[in-house]
């Protein structure tokens, strides 16, 4: 993934909101992931010398998106994943597969710069508009 901006945050208080964007589905999945993993650490020194394959399911677009996130940053609160990339292998409304590139937390090269507890499920969604896909997600501080 290339050093680039494809979300924005906003704070609340103890809640911290997200919009992400792609060209497509599948690139708005992969960005999530980046912007969950780039709001937790500095994802430029995180290798990706370690490969996750995942499939998640939801019971529509907002749900999944919602549960792929959750997904994601279970990887890291159950086993200290960190994500550097996310390959989409298949997407569909209710579905998704992808690949996941990173490496375990190391205390000597990486440093967490905030703590997510959770991903909510309240105001999730997930949305095409012309040609752009955007989602908002809210993380639990």
């Amino acid at each position: 993934m290339a050093d680039r901006k494809c979300y924005k945050t906003f704070n609340r208080s103890s809640e911290l909101a997200v919009k992400i964007s792609g060209a497509s589905q599948g690139e708005l999945f992969a960005n999530s992931g980046f912007a969950l993993f780039d709001i937790m650490t500095q994802i430029d020194k995180v290798e990706d010398n370690e490969h996750v394959t995942l499939e998640v399911e939801g019971t529509d677009r907002d749900d999944l998106m919602v549960n792929w996130m959750r997904e994601l940053l279970y990887l890291y609160q159950g086993s200290s994943f960190l994500l550097k990339e996310v390959v989409v292998q298949e997407v569909k409304d209710t579905y998704i597969r992808g690949e996941v590139r990173g490496e375990k937390f190391d205390p000597d090269r990486h440093e967490m710069q905030r703590e997510i507890r959770a991903v909510s499920p309240q105001q999730g969604r997930m949305e095409k508009t012309g040609n752009q896909w955007t989602a908002q997600v809210i993380l639990e501080l």
